[in-house]
Order: structure tokens, then sequence, then C-alpha cells
């Protein structure tokens, strides 16, 4: 199919990402350390990077959408 739209702003891997449950955001975790919000109707980054300690695994959004949480290899696991 056509590519609808390229999201930039990471600055190594994404290794995972999340479609909010209204589906107008999409989550994004990255290598780069940070957790990315993006607008799915402007194309843009929602605010600054959420940022971990260290590379970043995995994200979820739960099906209510009121949080995000994010783990990487700081051992940690972020709520947003």
């Amino acid at each position: 199919g056509k590519e609808l739209v390229v999201l930039r702003g990471h600055t190594n891997v994404v290794r995972s990402i999340c479609l909010s449950p209204d589906e107008r955001h999409l989550v994004s975790a990255s290598l780069d350390y940070s957790v990315r919000i993006w607008n799915l109707k402007t194309n843009h980054q929602v605010g600054g990077p959420l940022l971990h300690d260290d590379q970043l695994l995995a994200i979820v959004i739960p099906s209510d959408g009121q949080y995000i949480a994010s783990a990487g290899l700081d051992t940690k696991i972020y709520v947003w």
C-alpha cells in the first residue's frame, strides 16, 4: 500500500508502538531512551519526549487510555 505519513523525531531504533484506544494518538518507544506521543491528525509530536535512563523495550496503553506504561533496560517501569 501507499505510505500515509512518516513520523520523525526519534534518533535511534523504535522498538515498540501503541495506538491509543480513541485512535487519535500513536505512542512510540525507542532505543534513544524516549517515549514520544504523536497526534495522528496533525502528524506532530505532542509535547517533549518522556525520558528513561536507558533504552526502551516496550510500551502499552490500557483500554481506558488513562496512562502510558513503558519499560526498558534501566530495569524500571514508568507510568505516565
